[in-house]
């Protein structure tokens, strides 16, 4: 044999090789998916196909005719490999396939560099044994990690600062399956929460009281949303988008239109009713009618035994409650112009006002008098651009408010106001109060303007007055507002009775204060992901589901309560760590364990408080705020005490963190 020519390699080593470098190219779709290969939608599974097709006639090319030495027939290999490849690429070119760039080019230089590697190393006995070793080890850990890929999650904590609150962000990646169809929902249910993907299926979730560990169940109850249906419409598979990079010109399908988006085909909201031990679970999407070749936003509803429901149990299934009308043609001379189905203005949001009527809110589906030859927003008699009162027993529906773009958010407070999000076109998002009746003005009158341009064709220059309600606030430029809700529950008891709006462009959580029925400020919330929907949970945390199909969970960190309880009862006197000269009332920095009335330059305690002497413990403490005139009779402190329990031991908690 030549010098410099390696001995051919055991056929274990290349066995061994080729399955490990297999292996881990399929958990590749998982690693940068979200998902591994049998969870992949359809649209994904034929350029995967062509890539690992691709993958084995290299490998197979390299077999066949092995480069043998690094100077001779390397060189080939490279050539043969990258040509087999150069096929797929162009494949994929020519029919305009979107596929991930990092595992197609991972699995191309794998390819090119890994396969032909067992070839250019010299063997020996212990290389042998370690070779069967990694055979063994190959066969075993490869289907064990992609069996686990799927539970596979990524949980990371962060810190962000507000004006009330520190507050402590966990982001949960990878904990459900993730679409190619970007939407989604959150509801509560029971002592768990409910998400709805985009594309109809529902997932259990809950933390562990103890360890906070993330538990999440899939159930077998699939939203009656037929995408598949409208995919054969399209012509394309149910979720693969549009190109929206090439020109229109380039895009539109051999009849001269536009293609049909199928990403945009999805589910748009979650609401659970629940009555003693049943609940009812109400799904908003949208719905395709083959026949006559239109779609309608459709509400779906199952009842079932919560408990049973939770175990995936249900007896029944689901029934259509509601469905707008007309039926929205894809084509003739009532369809769209441009794009014939833009989905993602179908609102869709829902909420009770009160235990047997639904509101809905229904997008105008970009159906506004400049698209399209009529405004259904402004048409009473259809259901487009309106909230609609249903009944909840036999679906019959009345008119509630016109005049809507796209509400993409719904709140009812306890004092019964409607608050309601809406997107308008480019700016002009929306925070309105809705009152029964009311005309909102989407298409003839908005604060946006139309995309490219510097005002809205539609706008009427001078409405009648009265003619149309103005949002109460109104984003220039938009955010992308989503879904909004208030604070209810007393984790956060510096905003309670705040509103929480969530945005999608914007990347951010909104806090808006409230006085008198109009937004007195916001406050921004940086997220750094577009937040789709939210909920406030059992425990007063917020849960958010991003865009990214991430969950986000905020708390206030650990003795923030206290000191929101004490910036909100306690700072007009007193000072938690002193800035200037006192206050009313004696700096409160250091008072656990302090003697009592002994700040020296405070001038005004009271005879009564100077002659308690002893040392301020917390049992003490706390009977002095539960009735300060009780615990030392003639004090001058103006503070009445009777705050709960829980809210003064959160106040001594923090004023023992005042070191």
């Amino acid at each position: 044999m030549r010098s410099g020519v390696n001995t051919a390699p055991p056929w274990q080593l290349v066995a061994a090789w080729y399955t490990a470098v297999a292996g881990l190219l399929l958990i590749l779709p998982h690693w940068q998916l979200g998902f591994p290969i049998w969870q992949l939608p359809r649209l994904q599974w034929l350029p995967f196909g062509c890539l690992a097709a691709a993958f084995l006639a290299s490998a197979g090319i390299t077999t066949l005719v092995p480069p043998v030495s690094p100077r001779r027939g390397l060189w080939r290999n490279a050539v043969a490999i990258t040509a087999i490849f150069s096929l797929v690429f162009l494949g994929f070119y020519v029919t305009r396939t979107t596929y991930s760039r990092a595992i197609t080019l991972t699995v191309f230089a794998a390819a090119v560099a890994l396969l032909p590697a067992p070839y250019l190393v010299r063997t020996s006995r212990s290389l042998r044994v370690a070779v069967r070793a990694a055979l063994v080890v190959a066969a075993i850990s490869t289907p064990l990690a992609l069996s686990f890929a799927r539970y596979v999650t990524q949980h990371t904590a962060a810190l962000i600062k507000t004006e009330y609150y520190n507050l402590d962000v966990d982001i949960y990646a990878g904990v459900f399956p993730r679409s190619v169809i970007r939407g989604g929902a959150l509801a509560r249910i029971g002592d768990r929460y409910l998400l709805l993907t985009a594309d109809g299926d529902l997932h259990a979730f809950a933390w562990d009281p103890g360890t906070e560990h993330l538990k999440v169940t899939p159930l077998p109850y699939r939203v009656p949303i037929n995408g598949e249906a409208f995919a054969a419409a399209a012509g394309r598979p149910w979720a693969e988008a549009a190109p929206e990079d090439q020109p229109r010109e380039e895009h539109k399908t051999a009849a001269g239109r536009e293609p049909l988006s199928t990403d945009a085909f999805r589910t748009y909201s979650l609401l659970v009713q629940e009555i003693g031990s049943e609940a009812r679970v109400l799904v908003s999407h949208a719905y395709w009618h083959a026949a006559r070749e239109c779609w309608v936003e459709r509400v779906s509803m199952l009842q079932a035994d919560r408990a049973a429901f939770l175990r995936g149990a249900a007896a029944g299934g689901w029934r259509t409650l509601y469905e707008t009308a007309p039926c929205l043609p894809i084509r003739g001379a009532h369809s769209r112009r441009g794009r014939p189905f833009v989905g993602y203005f179908g609102g869709g949001r829902m909420a009770l006002l009160d235990a047997g009527t639904l509101l809905l809110t229904v997008g105008d589906f970009g159906f506004d008098g400049v698209a399209s030859d009529v405004a259904q927003a402004q048409e009473p008699a259809t259901s487009y651009g309106k909230t609609l009162a249903i009944s909840l027993e036999d679906g019959r529906a009345t008119l509630h408010t016109l005049g809507h773009r796209n509400p993409q958010g719904l709140y009812v407070d306890h004092a019964g106001t409607i608050w309601s999000t809406e997107h308008g076109p480019q700016g002009g998002d929306e925070l309105n109060r809705l009152v029964a009746g009311t005309n909102y003005g989407w298409p003839y009158a908005t604060d946006g303007t139309d995309y490219g341009s510097f005002s809205w064709p539609l706008n009427k220059p001078r409405p009648e007055p009265g003619e149309y309600q103005p949002p109460v606030f109104a984003w220039v430029p938009s955010i992308g507002v989503s879904n909004v809700i208030g604070v209810e529950r007393g984790l956060f008891p510096q905003w309670r009775g705040d509103l929480l709006i969530a945005s999608l462009k914007a990347q951010t959580l909104f806090r808006a204060r409230l006085r008198d029925g109009q937004v007195a400020y916001l406050e921004p919330i940086a997220i750094g992901r577009g937040i789709r929907d939210l909920v406030e949970g059992h425990d007063g945390r917020i849960i958010l589901w991003t865009t990214d199909g991430s969950l986000v969970s905020l708390r206030p960190k650990e003795g923030a309560t206290g000191e929101g309880l004490f910036a909100e009862k306690c700072s007009g006197c007193h000072q938690s760590v002193r800035v200037s000269g006192p206050r009313i009332g004696p700096p409160l920095r250091g008072v656990v364990g302090r003697p009592v009335a002994s700040v020296r330059d405070y001038p005004d305690y009271s005879p009564a408080l100077r002659q308690l002497g002893g040392v301020w413990t917390e049992e003490r403490l706390d009977a002095f705020l539960r009735a300060p005139r009780v615990a030392s009779p003639g004090t001058t402190m103006e503070f009445a005490g009777a705050v709960s329990a829980q809210e003064r031991a959160a106040v001594i908690g923090y004023l023992g963190t005042l070191r």
